[in-house]
């Protein structure tokens, strides 16, 4: 699995180094069944008066700039930017949940050297269509 999360970090460093449509597509097309993370907001446990976090309720949107607001996801556990509590989805849960949130205009994922590539509403709904053509 290290492996795999490696590949993904040197592919999305290359793709951002370079900005080429084939780095961005070998990208895209490695992605499918990887883990990726994402921080969480949860609500503290009022019931049990024991103050725990419970499940979580909402993905927090980071600033993108231009006033754009983007769902921000981590190619490693290790990222200094993911905190505790956190959550994993596969790439393509991930790409669902990005379109489910009205006021997402972006998806950003960064690997543990702060290399990231982001995509808009249209290039993750054709993505998300060709996984598993």
């Amino acid at each position: 699995m290290m492996a795999v999360q490696n590949s993904i970090s040197s592919l999305l460093s290359k793709a951002a180094r370079t900005s080429s449509l084939e780095d961005y597509k070998e990208l895209f097309e490695k992605l499918p069944g990887v883990e990726l993370f994402f921080n969480v907001i949860t609500a503290p446990d009022t019931k049990s008066g024991t103050g725990r976090a419970l499940e979580p309720i909402s993905t927090p949107l980071v600033d993108a700039g231009n006033g754009l607001n983007a769902v921000l996801f981590f190619t490693s556990k290790e990222s200094a930017l993911l905190k505790a509590p956190f959550g994993g989805i596969v790439w393509e849960r991930a790409l669902e949940m990005f379109l489910s949130i009205p006021d997402a205009d972006g998806l950003i994922i960064q690997n543990e050297d702060a290399d990231y590539v982001g995509i808009e509403k249209a290039k993750a709904k054709e993505l998300l269509a060709s996984i598993g053509k």
